[in-house]
């Protein structure tokens, strides 16, 4: 491959990052919503179900983010391999080093791969709390479906 090839594949592969968050994000908030608006006060079969179906598209989108992180890295590795790369490898794993600011040993693709995985990890289990343990109030505020007459 040439390295236009390889860089254009790897825009492609950063893009696909992008839609996964985009997904996550849409999942989750629309989660948080039916949490929020009536799945709190549903039986608990209905909870189970709406907790699993979440979990599943999460492990669909956690394996796809895995398929790109492979790709990314071979994507990497065969622009390293490159004998005359107009752009270093090294500049594209970690910017801010080569920006005059080094703040860690890390790559910037490494730590945003940790990043994302903490940050899907603490998101899922704060919401099997909000599913299954929290006690939620028995009147909200902004409860649409209350009653008023």
């Amino acid at each position: 491959m040439t390295e236009s090839e390889i860089l254009q594949n790897m825009i492609g592969s950063i893009q696909s990052v992008m839609s996964l968050f985009s997904m996550f994000f849409g999942m989750i908030s629309g989660y948080i919503v039916a949490l929020f608006l009536f799945l709190h006060r549903a039986p608990m079969a209905l909870r189970l179900l709406a907790f699993s179906l979440m979990s599943l598209g999460l492990v669909f989108l956690g394996g796809s983010a895995l398929s790109i992180q492979r790709i990314q890295d071979g994507l990497f590795n065969g622009w390293a391999k490159l004998p005359n790369a107009m752009i270093d490898v090294n500049s594209l794993r970690n910017p801010l080093q080569y920006a005059g600011t080094n703040l860690t040993t890390w790559s910037q693709q490494q730590l945003g791969v940790a990043t994302g995985w903490s940050v899907a990890v603490l998101v899922y289990l704060a919401l099997a709390y909000l599913t299954f343990f929290y006690r939620w109030p028995k009147t909200t505020v902004a409860d649409p479906l209350q009653r008023t007459h």
